[in-house]
């Protein structure tokens, strides 16, 4: 008997759900938890078994025996667990900001799922890392992100955190996802020309991440995952695709754990950097469209933390807060803000354009002027205006607006827009055409 890598002392289990348990070797076997017992055959190399829910608690111990072996885990927690997705922004380690503080805690567990290899795949390697408990040491090499969402969502709750980072620096939304899907000639036609991180990087070729990274915690329960990801899909000819691309992918995810998992989606950052094919405004877009279209997606909007030179921002703190604000809200029942204005809809009558907002409580300029807003006519001549808030909605108006045929708003790779809501969220960029 194998047990799947991330059953370790100290885990945590997911709470209110069946409890899967999985790995190599067949024939008759018990599992022993929390006062019960699960009984269950196996005919073939591999086996997976649910336990009943349990309620939050701990530490717990659990036997498993499988044809006479039996292997006992100590330390164990129920609570809830969550994924940590995406690329290099999710990956990006603790010790590596400059504003994270960490604090100790028992009852945030870390697991880093380890296989990994170079750029050209020429090394292909692992690091089988145990659950480990959260402080100082364990903390500081694990996500930030991944890190801070756990500590609020722990605070915030009273229950267990467990987080897995399941991630990988480069990495395309097509790695994440399985072949089958990826091979197809319609999916072939959205990522026909691809952003330069698909040549650089070998492991976005053939769903290497999907059957590499991903299949090996499958199906552990979870309760959600937090996804960091899209500047490795950001040329535009595919960036265009990226809500479809985005929701193949989340179904796909759905589908192997049998469970509408929700997704919490960090959009993009603010990025002024000079490297080909970068579409960062594109890619916004479709993350705003993909939480209006792909049910159980949530999105937090970009954050201003002042460093666009940088692609991987040393400020993580108020994105998790977001992603953290966003948890609570959807799961937990907080009423709480967790994103940005987004646009729901434009109306023109005469010289006057209207703004609709969604999250726009208390919408607000910041400073003396709205900027990186701009009408266009038809011949893609900009348009003055005035603009003023009224009800949450945003007015521009002028004798030049009603010959208005276009809006960008913040529509570039480093938006330098000003819009926010009353709880500090900056609104998500957009550009669409304008009726006449």
């Amino acid at each position: 008997m194998k047990l799947a890598d991330i059953f370790t002392d100290n885990m945590v289990l997911q709470r209110d759900k069946k409890i899967a348990i999985f790995g190599e070797g067949n024939g008759n076997g018990k599992i022993e938890f929390c006062g019960k017992e699960t009984e269950f055959s196996s005919e073939h190399e591999r086996f997976c078994v649910y336990l009943p829910p349990e309620s939050a608690g701990g530490p717990y111990s659990m036997r498993i025996t499988l044809n006479g072996e039996t292997v006992i885990l100590k330390n164990i927690l129920v609570g809830d667990v969550f994924l940590a997705a995406g690329q290099s922004n999710m990956e990006l380690t603790c010790k590596d900001t400059v504003d994270i503080e960490i604090i100790s805690n028992d009852s945030i567990r870390f697991f880093t799922e380890g296989h990994n290899c170079n750029e050209t795949l020429e090394e292909i390697y692992y690091d089988k890392t145990p659950w480990q408990m959260c402080n100082e040491q364990t903390a500081a090499d694990f996500s930030a992100i991944g890190y801070y969402v756990a500590h609020i969502l722990q605070k915030s709750t009273g229950v267990p955190i467990g987080m897995v980072a399941c991630n990988k620096g480069a990495s395309r939304v097509d790695a994440w996802t399985k072949p089958e899907t990826v091979n197809r000639a319609e999916y072939q036609k959205m990522i026909e020309i691809k952003n330069n991180n698909y040549y650089m990087f070998h492991f976005n070729h053939d769903s290497w991440l999907y059957t590499n990274k991903l299949l090996p915690i499958v199906p552990y329960t979870a309760r959600g995952v937090l996804w960091y990801q899209g500047e490795s899909n950001s040329q535009s000819d595919e960036g265009v695709y990226y809500c479809e691309l985005l929701r193949i992918m989340i179904e796909n995810w759905r589908e192997l754990w049998n469970d509408n998992l929700p997704f919490y989606q960090v959009q993009l950052m603010p990025y002024s950097g000079e490297e080909p094919n970068i579409d960062m405004a594109v890619i916004r877009s479709q993350q705003a469209l993909a939480a209006k279209k792909i049910p159980n997606v949530f999105l937090t909007t970009l954050v201003n933390t002042g460093e666009a030179d940088n692609i991987h921002p040393t400020k993580k703190s108020k994105i998790s807060k977001a992603l953290a604000n966003a948890v609570l809200s959807s799961l937990y029942g907080y009423d709480m803000e967790y994103c940005g204005p987004v646009l729901n809809c434009l109306e023109k009558t005469g010289d006057t354009v209207i703004l609709h907002f969604a999250h726009a409580e208390g919408l607000f300029v910041l400073g003396n002027k709205l900027q990186d807003v701009y009408l266009y006519d038809e011949n893609g001549k900009e348009c003055s205006f005035d603009y003023k808030i009224e009800d949450n909605r945003l007015k521009l108006f002028g004798p030049q607006v009603g010959n208005s045929r276009e809006i960008s708003f913040g529509y570039r790779n480093a938006p330098m827009h000003n819009l926010y809501n009353s709880d500090g969220f900056l609104a998500s960029p957009f550009k669409m055409s304008i009726g006449k």
